[in-house]
């Protein structure tokens, strides 16, 4: 079935790369608060209805399982390829990504008065110490929660036949 609807995300991580590659030519992709975030979003939404639209269409018959398994395949490449490059962004194109990222983070975290200036270095060490695992966790888990619930209602709305033709 993820043959089936393989391309989708392959099309939806070139869509997010480029996105990305946008974002940096017009220098606003550490700004966490841009309108790109939002698009790409609808994009993702977008190409995971496409793909279990495709799937409900095939001669089997449609489950709830089939599309939320081509639904969350689809996000989970999309969103991989895109980790896979923000890493090759980080490490070759742009080397100090990470420290762009910090100075947001940090103008973010003073912002909110609940922390100290300990506490705020200290999270800023964290996450240039991980990078690699922060941005896999906010692009592909969070990915992946979207793409469950996108998925879910669906493939629920497919399969429980409300946007079908009534047959008279």
């Amino acid at each position: 079935m993820f043959s089936k609807t393989s391309h989708y995300g392959i099309a939806l991580g070139i869509i997010l790369i480029a996105s990305f590659v946008l974002q940096y030519t017009l220098n606003v992709h550490t700004d966490p608060t841009n309108v790109y975030s939002l698009s790409m979003f609808l994009v993702m939404v977008l190409f995971i209805i496409l793909a279990i639209v495709k799937v409900s269409r095939t001669d089997e018959e449609f489950s709830i399982r089939g599309g939320l398994k081509a639904g969350i395949g689809v996000i989970l490449l999309g969103t991989f390829l895109i980790w896979i490059y923000i890493i090759i962004h980080a490490s070759f194109i742009e080397p100090d990504f990470v420290d762009k990222l910090a100075v947001a983070a940090e103008t973010d975290l003073q912002a909110n008065s609940d922390f100290t200036d300990a506490e705020i270095q200290s999270k800023l060490v964290s996450l240039k110490e991980n990078f690699k695992f922060t941005m896999f966790v906010e692009n592909v888990f969070k990915g992946l929660l979207t793409g469950f619930f996108v998925s879910l209602v669906t493939s629920l709305v497919i399969k429980s036949g409300i946007l079908s033709k009534p047959k008279n």
